[in-house]
């Protein structure tokens, strides 16, 4: 029997549907680490462009999790608040933030 070496995490919005999130494959893993790349940009001043990163980011992981959720940025943030973002960055893209608030963690 074959062993998996990472951890499935199951995660409910806040619609209550539960996704099963684990880490991105390398192409998808490619793509989103060219957009977290983005909060080194001069561009991203204020915790509100680090969150627009942070959304763009977790929409990626979605293309692999709940394809629906990656194409319609609105449903999206209408059913992840926060520290599920975070936790899906965690585990699919493995980007640990201590602190939700992305000023806090030194990223921008």
């Amino acid at each position: 029997m074959a062993n998996t070496v990472y951890e499935v995490v199951e995660i409910q919005l806040s619609n209550g549907e539960e996704i099963a999130v684990r880490p991105l494959t390398i192409k998808n893993l490619k793509k989103f680490t060219k957009v977290v790349a983005k909060l080194d940009s001069p561009n991203v001043k204020t915790e509100e462009d680090a969150m627009e990163v942070f959304i763009e980011a977790a929409m990626v992981c979605m293309e692999q999790f709940a394809p629906d959720l990656a194409e319609d940025k609105d449903k999206f943030e209408d059913v992840i608040e926060v520290p599920t973002l975070m936790k899906i960055l965690e585990v699919a893209g493995g980007l640990k933030l201590n602190d939700p608030n992305p000023v806090a963690t030194g990223l921008v």
